[in-house]
């Protein structure tokens, strides 16, 4: 894929092309179970509790539970996995949005 284009004011010159939106990275806080989303680069847990996802159906008996966070004081923990939804089994029943971010990188390509 060409970065380049022909300039509007002269054919003969050309000119970058503007970075479609896909290009920047965006992280969203999705709510949880049974909401399904598209599916991200990695995630990060930002809050203490028992975490689950769901990687193909989203359904309530396909969830895995993936992480035990006892402490987060030192800020959110990355996990690089690739979920389309996810719940908290801690105190807050299916957890609440915020609870984890899901992080979608750019694609320059």
């Amino acid at each position: 894929m060409s970065r380049y284009e022909a300039n509007s004011n002269n054919n003969l010159k050309s000119q970058p092309k503007a970075l479609p939106l896909s290009a920047h990275g965006k992280s969203i806080t999705p709510a949880p179970y049974p909401a399904r989303h598209e599916r991200p680069n990695y995630i990060l847990i930002n809050k203490v509790g028992t975490y689950a996802f769901a990687y193909e159906s989203g359904s309530a008996d396909t969830y895995t539970t993936g992480s035990v966070i006892h402490n987060a004081a030192g800020g959110p923990i990355r996990i690089d996995i690739n979920p389309i939804a996810w719940t908290d089994h801690g105190s807050e029943p299916n957890g609440v949005a915020g609870d984890v971010t899901f992080v979608y990188t750019g694609n320059v390509g």
